[in-house]
């Protein structure tokens, strides 16, 4: 099944939110930008595809605790 629009930007939000996290350096920032990832993930991620997910997002959503959520149902 191909992803609509809106499920292609929001694993993009999510990718790319994932992927600059581990670099991110202000504590406060990277705790913040992990809750808005969270929110993204519980929100979107049982819509999309597990398989769409680039290596860098799939390990840091894992690391976190949130890959589970991800493709779960039709969110």
């Amino acid at each position: 099944m191909a992803e609509t629009q809106e499920q292609w930007y929001n694993r993009q939000a999510i990718e790319q939110l994932a992927q600059h996290i581990p670099f991110e350096r202000d504590v406060a920032c990277k705790a913040e930008l992990i809750e808005m990832l969270r929110g993204l993930v519980i929100r979107h991620g049982r819509g999309i595809d597990p398989l769409l997910f680039g290596f860098e997002a799939r390990n840091e959503l894992i690391r976190l605790g949130l890959w589970s959520r991800i493709g779960q149902g039709d969110g």
